[in-house]
């Protein structure tokens, strides 16, 4: 079995053992989950408002990171890259299930993005831009984003993503609204979900750093779906059902006295990863 540790931009919607009309996006959620609060990442990119008209695109305004704060999401059908084998910082980080104990002290690198929110834009709006590569010249000039620039670059390898996600497998969504995100999860587990994400409290550092494991709590459910934060000009959202799988809460302190309260999945099938 392999646990992966989740990012703080990244939600695991976990199942519970026991019409497009237009609808605000908090009481949407709360009407299909009316059992778990909303993550704060969700709820982040629901405070920040985005002007749209969509009869006058040009006046929108979109967010768009930092290209060199953006953590790389986790890629399992891809192999290994060299930085991934030294693991260095922008490594994806698996462990082995004897890693996760009180007092084991274990190196992470914890992501807290401290760039601007994108926003996600309402269903409507998010249906009428594909994100599509024959679209992607029109990307740039919604994004106002230069086509040679890292920016470029980054919307780019979204739309790959997430064309290849509406290919290949029921399982994988790219979710541009919320009540997309809400209606895919719902698909997949029903409506008795707990969402969970990666909280991080204090200054934290950028660099790979000793954390040590003060508390570890298994969380009930065997399936979950995972939603990864892309890299868009709003908030695009890449999830995949993880079926097999066990989470864990765990509690962390970090050398530099960060902490976290951070998500784990344990894998107990990987035979279709890539080695």
């Amino acid at each position: 079995m392999v646990f992966h540790l989740l990012q703080a931009l990244a939600v695991l919607f976990l199942v519970l053992v026991v019409g497009h009309a237009a609808v605000d996006p908090e009481i949407y959620f709360k009407s299909v989950f009316p059992n778990t609060p909303m993550p704060k990442a969700i709820k982040d990119s629901l405070s920040n408002d985005i002007s749209i008209n969509t009869n006058h695109k040009e006046s929108a305004s979109y967010v768009l990171s930092d290209p060199n704060q953006v953590f790389p999401n986790y890629k399992y059908n891809c192999e290994a890259t060299p930085e991934q084998i030294m693991d260095k910082k922008t490594s994806a980080l698996f462990f082995l299930e004897n890693d996760l104990h009180a007092g084991k002290r274990i190196d992470l690198h914890i992501s807290k993005d401290t760039t601007a929110t994108p926003p996600f834009v309402p269903r409507d709006v998010a249906e009428s831009m594909p994100i599509a590569s024959n679209k992607l010249q029109d990307i740039y000039k919604e994004f106002k984003v230069k086509p040679d620039s890292i920016e470029a670059k980054l919307v780019k390898e979204t739309v790959n993503e997430c064309e290849m996600a509406s290919n290949k497998d029921a399982d994988q969504y790219c979710a541009a609204s919320l009540e997309s995100m809400v209606d895919f999860v719902a698909s997949k587990l029903g409506k008795r979900v707990k969402a969970m994400e990666t909280r991080v409290v204090g200054n934290e550092s950028r660099s790979l750093q000793g954390y040590k494991v003060e508390e570890v709590k298994k969380l009930n459910g065997d399936d979950g779906v995972v939603c990864h934060q892309e890299y868009y000009g709003y908030a695009v959202y890449f999830c995949h059902k993880t079926p097999k799988i066990s989470a864990y809460m765990v509690s962390l302190v970090g050398e530099n006295n960060v902490r976290a309260k951070a998500t784990f999945l344990c894998h107990e099938d990987t035979s279709s990863w890539s080695p």
